[in-house]
């Protein structure tokens, strides 16, 4: 994975300058991937021998320092230039484990090589441990700790050129998974089965493990909007809703499709079409200083004869596979160009549902569309 973080370091050095700030301490998983380029394995859950995964310490004018766990330091994925790595010692069985007071104690020697012991530094305070600020607190009693988390999710929310790359290969992982569905789902098979069928299409393009978020489900459970895949067995006529979310080297894609097995009715194909076409008219309407909820509005307008679907209407992706600017009706956050947002509307009612998806990239004089798949209702024969 080429990493590039010079455009977002840039614009971080803007926050330092408007916040009087003298250095950053980064403690979530998706900043750090976003300025570090280093990427966590969410699949496995929480590390039980870790406090939190990292931190990340920026100043300017000093190299950068990415305090890790040492199970997690053996092969650092995807460090950009100018990181150094700090390592303490998280795992072990011949003494009690205190890998709490090991990181503590590695971050505060990052601290003090920095000379920081009056510094400003800014944080994104939901996700900065409370042991950790008070760890630092006790050695460097004049250390203020700013928020900055409105700004730093800003920043995400507008990807570089190498992030853009990054998505674009994640969807096209969502363009064979989705493309995998089409081929296999059949009366008879679980949710489950299906499922593995998918995973193994998209692993063996990447020839490795894909971390996925999913919905995955058929026949009633699609009016419900989603749900992991279940023991639910395919019928003749269920629709099945896949909504498939990969993680390839930190970065996300996101596409949902909706089929049936076997042959829609009237209402079924009238609704897909809706659907679709109050999707097309979204991409047509996104360009920059487009306000989120201006979609939101739209794409709820557009169904309004059919009900209310009780969800965002879309969502930005970038190292969340939720985050800004969510499109939703109180959000009035202005479109910018290089936003990666995935479009969602949706429609349940009579005991089914449907919802496509597609991701977005905003250029300049409006947006591409990154996922390829075509969205596709009836299989071939």
């Amino acid at each position: 994975m080429a990493v590039n973080q010079s455009t977002r370091i840039e614009r971080l050095k803007l926050i330092q300058k408007a916040s009087f700030i003298d250095a950053f301490l980064f403690t979530s998983s998706s900043t750090i991937t976003c300025l570090s380029g280093h990427f966590f394995n969410f699949e496995i859950g929480p590390n039980p021998f870790q406090l939190i995964p990292a931190a990340l310490l920026m100043a300017q004018g000093h190299p950068s320092s990415l305090v890790l766990a040492d199970n997690e330091a053996y092969e650092p994925c995807g460090i950009g230039a100018g990181i150094s790595i700090k390592k303490y010692a998280s795992y072990q069985y011949k003494n009690p484990l205190d890998y709490t007071a090991k990181f503590v104690l590695k971050l505060q020697e990052a601290l003090k090589e920095l000379d920081l012991s009056q510094a400003r530094i800014g944080i994104e305070q939901d996700s900065l441990p409370y042991v950790a600020s008070q760890a630092i607190l006790a050695v460097y009693p004049n250390v203020v700790f700013v928020d900055v988390s409105e700004e730093v999710v800003c920043l995400k929310a507008v990807k570089d050129a190498d992030e853009i790359d990054q998505i674009r290969k994640a969807t096209v992982l969502c363009d064979i998974g989705q493309a995998a569905v089409l081929k296999h789902a059949k009366v008879g098979m679980t949710e489950l089965e299906l499922f593995s069928l998918i995973r193994t299409e998209m692993e063996a393009t990447v020839g490795t493990r894909v971390p996925i978020m999913l919905d995955l489900v058929s026949g009633a459970r699609t009016e419900e909007g989603g749900g992991v895949p279940s023991n639910n067995i395919i019928k003749e006529g269920d629709l099945v809703l896949s909504d498939l979310t990969p993680c390839l080297n930190g970065y996300w894609g996101d596409t949902c499709n909706t089929i049936i097995v076997g042959k829609p009715s009237a209402e079924q194909s009238k609704h897909f079409q809706l659907i679709e076409s109050a999707l097309q008219a979204a991409i047509d309407f996104i360009k920059p200083g487009v306000k989120a909820n201006e979609v939101d509005q739209l794409l709820r307008k557009m169904l309004s004869s059919v009900g209310e679907y009780g969800h965002h209407s879309g969502h930005g992706v970038g190292t969340k596979n939720h985050e800004e600017p969510r499109i939703v009706p109180y959000n009035e956050m202005v479109i910018k160009e290089n936003m990666v947002i995935a479009l969602e509307p949706a429609i349940y009612s009579n005991g089914y549902g449907i919802r496509l998806e597609h991701l977005i990239l905003v250029t300049q004089t409006g947006c591409e569309t990154i996922s390829k798949f075509k969205h596709c209702f009836e299989q071939k024969s």
